[in-house]
């Protein structure tokens, strides 16, 4: 069943299921950084996939609202927002953490701030230019690649036509595994380590923009989606049969290779993510599976309700604090508390996951309501004194 809501898309602003998949996004990658979920770090792609969505499905409302203004002025605008809604926190937390790196006299991990700081953090991470330590600063390169998609994506959608933009995102998703073939090319040349290699296409931005353009696509063809809904079940089955077959390929080629048990199932989707093709398309079917969830969230099925539970949509909306502080959260865990040992037990390791997962929320939900939220309000009053309007800063 459909819900009155959804044949309307212009009913509301917010949609509070991709709320809920953010809160999914961000637990996911926490379970995996405490040892319980290999598959974990899907959610970071599931992350770039709302992100790619929520940015374009604004964009396309301003385009509604309001009359056309120069692109000049809207990729101002657009700067406007992505700078009050991400930079703010983010000092704050690298400020944080440097400071109590300091306090530690564990300083060897400060030596990344100067990439953190200009959005190299992922090409510092794969290629060690100035080699230190992770530390809290870990997780911090996939806010590279999205700021970096952030430098192309305006262009692509501000100043071309409608039409153009469209055809074009659709021919850089279709060259997706392309890219990535080619990188892995050029990585293995450089050497023939596969945790190298695999990393540096898990970790290059360009590599990953698909994900963020399947999201704007969607955002696109919003009203058109949510008028056929039949369209979202064909696609789910066709993102489904795409993961099951890439499965089943890689299961029997690792069988092939001698693998027997358990082992049958390794560095398939998680582990070492690269060779017999791996790579190239791996991160398109992930992709697949992602995107179908958010046109999902369109139609509003009754199966996706709990999708939309208050508690897990406030969740949602402070998961970018929670992506932040969880790091810092672990590490201080681990520094003061509990070793950070591999073998740790799998009930130690649950109950590691839930203080985790309190404590982060608790400091995200600090930071969203007393910091974040006033600095978007502030930000708003200044747009809004603009001599011309270019948007809400939230």
């Amino acid at each position: 069943m459909i819900s009155a809501r959804a044949q309307n898309p212009s009913s509301e602003q917010r949609l509070g299921e991709i709320d809920g998949l953010r809160a999914i996004a961000m637990t996911m990658v926490i379970a995996q950084h405490c040892g319980i979920a290999p598959f974990g770090w899907t959610g970071v792609w599931l992350f770039y996939c709302i992100s790619g969505f929520v940015i374009t499905r604004r964009l396309v409302q301003d385009d509604r609202a309001r009359a056309p203004i120069s692109g000049g002025s809207r990729y101002l605008a657009f700067v406007y927002r992505r700078f009050f809604r991400i930079i703010p926190v983010y000092l704050l937390y690298l400020g944080l953490a440097s400071s109590l790196l300091l306090l530690s006299r564990q300083t060897e991990s400060i030596q990344n701030i100067p990439f953190l700081l200009t959005f190299t953090f992922n090409w510092q991470a794969i290629f060690q230019f100035r080699p230190a330590p992770d530390g809290p600063f870990g997780p911090l390169w996939t806010l590279s690649v999205e700021e970096q998609f952030y430098l192309v994506f305006p262009a692509l959608f501000l100043l071309l036509p409608r039409r153009q933009f469209l055809s074009v995102a659709t021919i850089l998703i279709a060259a997706g595994p392309l890219i990535r073939h080619l990188m892995s090319g050029i990585l293995y040349r450089m050497s023939p380590d596969p945790g190298f290699v695999a990393f540096g296409v898990y970790a290059s931005s360009f590599t990953q923009f698909d994900a963020f353009l399947m999201g704007a696509l969607v955002a696109c063809r919003e009203s058109w989606l949510r008028t056929h809904p039949k369209m979202v079940r064909y696609f789910s089955v066709i993102a489904a049969v795409a993961m099951l077959t890439y499965v089943a390929a890689y299961v029997g080629i690792n069988i092939s290779n001698g693998a027997r048990g358990i082992d049958i199932m390794r560095n398939i989707v998680s582990g070492v993510l690269w060779g017999n093709g791996r790579e190239t398309v791996l991160y398109t079917v992930l992709d697949l599976i992602w995107i179908s969830a958010i046109m999902w969230t369109l139609i509003r099925p009754k199966f996706l309700r709990p999708l939309a539970w208050p508690a897990l949509v406030f969740v949602g909306r402070v998961s970018y604090g929670g992506y932040l502080y969880h790091a810092l959260v672990l590490w201080v865990l681990f520094t003061t508390v509990i070793p950070a040992d591999p073998t740790l037990a799998i009930p130690s390791r649950l109950l590691l996951f839930v203080v985790v997962w309190c404590i982060t929320v608790t400091f995200a939900s600090i930071s969203y309501h007393w910091f974040e939220m006033p600095i978007m309000a502030w930000a708003n009053r200044r747009l809004r004194q603009a001599p011309r309007r270019m948007g809400d800063a939230t």
